[in-house]
């Protein structure tokens, strides 16, 4: 592994319950979606491939070669499934969220693994983005932006159910709505990268409030670092695409997508 390969981190928040695709029996990040080619016995075997693996391979092309799975109760057959990497060519840890409180909580808990040196990318693994390629494309425009913290955005029609942003001519974010009933927004964030500030800002807020009332939401952080004056930014794939099988819609347009 090499050192600039070592300082960027990808984070994967695999905690929940999955209780939109209920009654699936397993972790919805093992739900298979398309196939993949194995060797078996010297041949190539197509095979299922889940759901999350598509976003660990973006992730591998983006250049992450070290990986924090964050699950909660009952996902351990996440673990069984990726193993310690070795077979992607990465290194895997995975950490355990006790309470379910929302996303910024399962991604804190990676806090004390880090240098603050790090570049996180993050994504979810109930979801398939395409180009394949996104994540490279968001590092890179992350790097010559000086970002401190940079999303990735897709076109939506259904902005109830996502955070949606707005953007400048310069593709710096100046708004941010959390799962509006209405609004004129189209992009919605479906992936991210930060800096070892907006980390630090994230954990620092997390750590003054002993006990939370409700569910955290990351997006929350966007309008915080908004507010501090950190530069975030905005990379919209025009042609791309961001799929969430959470609902039947969602997975049924997945299923044909990689039919």
């Amino acid at each position: 592994m090499s050192e600039n390969q070592a300082k960027v981190v990808g984070v994967i928040p695999a905690a929940g319950q999955g209780n939109r695709l209920f009654p699936y029996p397993n972790a919805k990040e093992l739900f298979p979606v398309g196939y993949q080619q194995i060797e078996i016995d010297g041949r190539l075997e197509k095979r299922p491939k889940v759901i999350s693996q598509y976003l660990v391979e973006n992730m591998i092309t983006g250049g992450v070669r070290r990986f924090f799975f964050v699950l909660g109760r009952g996902k351990y057959d996440i673990m069984s499934y990726y193993g310690n990497g070795r077979v992607y060519g990465v290194h895997i840890t995975y950490l355990f969220q006790e309470r379910l409180q929302g996303m910024p909580l399962a991604i804190n808990l990676i806090y004390p693994w880090l240098q603050g040196d790090e570049t996180i990318v993050m994504g979810m693994p109930d979801t398939v983005v395409e180009p394949h390629d996104a994540f490279r494309k968001l590092l890179q425009a992350h790097q010559e932006w000086q970002a401190n913290l940079t999303l990735g955005l897709f076109h939506t029609h259904d902005s109830s159910r996502f955070g949606m942003i707005a953007i400048d001519e310069h593709y710096n974010v100046i708004r941010h709505i959390d799962k509006p009933a209405k609004t004129n927004l189209e992009w919605l964030w479906g992936i991210a990268c930060w800096d070892g500030r907006f980390m630090q800002l994230m954990h620092e807020t997390l750590e003054t409030e002993a006990e939370y009332p409700g569910e955290v939401v990351l997006g929350s952080f966007f309008d915080l670092a908004l507010e501090r004056g950190l530069r975030v930014k905005g990379l919209p794939f025009e042609d791309g695409c961001y799929v969430d099988i959470g609902t039947y819609d969602g997975l049924k347009r997945a299923l044909a997508l990689y039919a």
